[in-house]
């Protein structure tokens, strides 16, 4: 049964504000056998989704994978866009999002997309871990930390031929806001005002246009905004100079501080530094070399290489660290990247399965992904944001002494901010320059 004719299947789209796009046709029934497509037996999810709530994990385990994860797709966005530019990704939005679009996948679509998170894990586990983690960060204590998802269903189009179960799911789970309406010329600056609301203000836009056969937008937002547990008093805050990728300076304010958390292995050295409450902490890491660029560096960074650096913590010294404070946002379609780690059939009408949503296999696919961040870090605190989008359619310093430590980053370095007790990244980047 297919959701509309040959010509008219085209396309749906999912945004990874997350946002998701669906693409269909004007009919209320199956233009073959003219039965409702709402009431199709056949348009149904492959896992129950009415076990995920009752699925219980290893969680130390599924933390691994996560943290796997992160560096896996931070690794290779550097090596697929790196550049010179300062990067940043949210690996969390970015699996929020593929993971509604999981809910309604089957086959090896699903398969794909379930290991990308969590290799040898099975779907209703990794749904089950997505949940909690998006509980988790909106359970958030002492900092501003939410994770928001929306739907906006084209009534025109696809009205109830949608799988409602997958849509209940979605509300339910991933507390998706559920709207239908006629999509018009007014329905992406909806669509853009839900995401400038659910990003704190850091970004006003995800999309510029729906496409004529779009019949569904899903969003997924994320939004972070937290103060130093132990701010930088003024006379901490100076003037200095960041020698950036290309051997250029700039002046730049510094952010200098002493703490007693050291982190090295041959590859890095680096600091934490903790947001109120205790719970999460902007983890800087710098190169040894000092002449090789943070994309350089990140390109080659392996999950392995990350599992070595948080385990070679030390408290033994006195820590002098300095980092500049930075501002910057990246925006970055993920698809080749999606690919490149094993994420292929859903991007092509032949191979994809996401049938529990609507239609049949292969009547709708992922078209693109996007991906966009904001972030600013001064003395005060950090503030954070990342958007994912899916649109589906139819058819280092020196050591000096032994008794401290110095973590100089007046030059190219990666960042993680991450969950202390996991130490698992929400948001991960680099600054080349500042």
């Amino acid at each position: 049964m297919k959701i509309c004719s040959g010509k008219d299947i085209k396309i749906i789209t999912a945004f990874m504000t997350s946002a998701m796009l669906l693409g269909g046709c004007n009919v209320n029934k199956d233009p073959v056998t003219g039965t409702s497509l709402r009431n199709d037996p056949e348009i149904k999810t492959e896992i129950n989704l009415k076990d995920v709530q009752n699925t219980t994990y290893d969680a130390a385990e599924m933390d691994s994978l996560y943290r796997e994860y992160c560096f896996n797709i931070f690794s290779q966005t550097v090596r697929d866009h790196g550049g010179n530019d300062n990067i940043m990704i949210s690996p969390a939005s970015i699996m929020m999002a593929l993971d509604m679009v999981a809910a309604g996948a089957k086959g090896d679509s699903l398969a794909q997309l379930t290991n990308l998170f969590a290799a040898g894990q099975g779907p209703l586990t990794q749904q089950a871990y997505a949940a909690a983690l998006m509980d988790k960060i909106n359970g958030a204590k002492d900092v501003d930390f939410a994770c928001a998802n929306a739907v906006w269903n084209n009534g025109k189009l696809l009205g109830d031929k949608v799988n409602m179960d997958y849509v209940d799911y979605i509300k339910d789970t991933f507390l998706a806001e559920y709207t239908v309406t006629e999509f018009d010329g007014n329905t992406p600056d909806e669509i853009n005002a839900w995401v400038f609301e659910h990003t704190d203000h850091m970004i006003d836009k995800v999309i510029d246009e729906l496409d004529p056969l779009t019949v569904m937008v899903l969003v997924n937002a994320i939004s972070f905004d937290a103060k130093w547990e132990e701010p930088y008093e003024e006379d901490k805050v100076n003037e200095g100079v960041f020698t950036n990728h290309d051997g250029t300076t700039s002046q730049a304010m510094f952010l200098s501080d002493k703490t007693n958390a050291y982190y090295e292995t041959d590859k890095a050295i680096g600091f934490i530094k903790y947001y109120k409450g205790g719970d999460y902490a902007f983890l800087a890491i710098l190169p040894t070399d000092g002449s090789i660029s943070a994309n350089d560096f990140a390109a080659n960074f392996t999950a392995e290489d990350y599992e070595a650096f948080i385990n070679s913590v030390t408290y033994e010294y006195d820590v002098y660290s300095k980092m500049p404070e930075f501002e910057s946002d990246y925006s970055f379609l993920v698809n080749d990247t999606l690919k490149n780690l094993g994420v292929t059939d859903v991007f092509s009408d032949r191979t994809a399965d996401l049938s529990g949503i609507a239609g049949k296999p292969g009547d709708i696919y992922v078209s693109k992904v996007i991906h966009k961040t904001h972030i600013e870090v001064d003395s005060n605190g950090t503030r954070a944001a990342a958007v994912t989008a899916v649109d589906l359619r139819t058819k280092g310093a020196e050591v000096t002494m032994e008794d401290y430590k110095t973590v100089n980053c007046n030059r190219p370095f990666v960042y993680a901010i991450v969950d202390i007790k996991t130490m698992a990244p929400v948001f991960v980047g680099t600054v080349n320059e500042v």
